[in-house]
């Protein structure tokens, strides 16, 4: 178990590198520049994912020695202190929360089925936010009606297993390799109920977003340039201040799955 849960761990900190590497995407830091997100760079958000990853190790062996769900989330606390401490920004909060989950979760379905983890992950949730949902999502969530990360949670994350996967698995499939990536970014776009687009766009920023990953995921069934429409919708973005984070949270999540299980390699 605990060899198990440190892997999974690893593969959770190299998805996040990926997608901060990930070039170009509207609206987030990547290699090319940062965004609409001005007090963050590669350098900086590099800073913040040593953190992360100290704390996925730490929780994974804390899981693996019987942790409860307190002091789980005891060190999930810790981890956001943490990175704000160490960067002044908040800007892996989801992902600590995401990444965490998957981790518990995956102590009582230590295996790549993804049926019984999903079923592990809404039970963890579930007993999770019996206890209330700390945090400005909540307030975003209120505001806009949206579902968020909390009820992506308690649906066991369909965003990651019915959308972002199977599209991945689909490209591959047809031999579209080298860019399954975009296709699962251009997915999520449509279909994660981003608090983060919720708290810089609205409701309209959010039908932005949905419209281009359409653009985006029929760009790359068909081989166009998806790339240059990335590029210049990153200068929108930028314009209109319109970020993206909870996406960004959700493919990185696709991406650590992905090698966890060893497609990303195969492919």
């Amino acid at each position: 178990m605990r060899n198990y849960l440190e892997k999974l761990a690893h593969n959770l900190v190299r998805g996040a590198f990926m997608e901060l590497y990930l070039t170009p995407k509207p609206g987030l830091v990547d290699l090319a520049d940062s965004g609409p997100l001005p007090g963050l760079d590669i350098a900086i958000m590099e800073e913040s994912l040593k953190v992360v990853a100290l704390y996925l190790l730490d929780l994974s062996q804390a899981v693996a020695g019987g942790a409860d769900l307190a002091e789980q989330v005891r060190l999930g606390a810790a981890a956001e202190r943490a990175v704000q401490r160490a960067i002044g920004s908040s800007c892996h909060k989801g992902y600590i929360f995401l990444g965490g989950l998957l981790i518990c979760a995956s102590a009582c379905a230590p295996s790549r089925d993804e049926t019984a983890l999903r079923a592990s992950i809404a039970a963890l949730a579930a007993r999770f936010f019996e206890h209330g949902e700390p945090g400005s999502s909540t307030r975003v969530r209120n505001r806009f009606q949206g579902g968020g990360i909390r009820e992506e949670a308690l649906a066991g994350l369909p965003s990651l297993f019915e959308q972002a996967l199977p599209v991945f698995r689909r490209e591959v499939a047809s031999g579209n390799r080298g860019s399954a990536v975009f296709a699962m970014l251009g997915r999520l776009m449509q279909t994660v109920e981003d608090s983060t687009t919720l708290k810089s766009g609205g409701r309209s920023g959010l039908r932005t977003v949905r419209e281009d990953g359409r653009y985006l995921e029929r760009m790359v069934a068909q081989r166009d340039d998806f790339l240059a429409f990335l590029a210049e919708r990153n200068s929108h973005y930028t314009s209109a201040r319109l970020t993206m984070g909870g996406v960004a949270g959700v493919l990185a999540l696709a991406l650590a799955w992905l090698s966890h299980t060893g497609e990303l390699e195969a492919a």
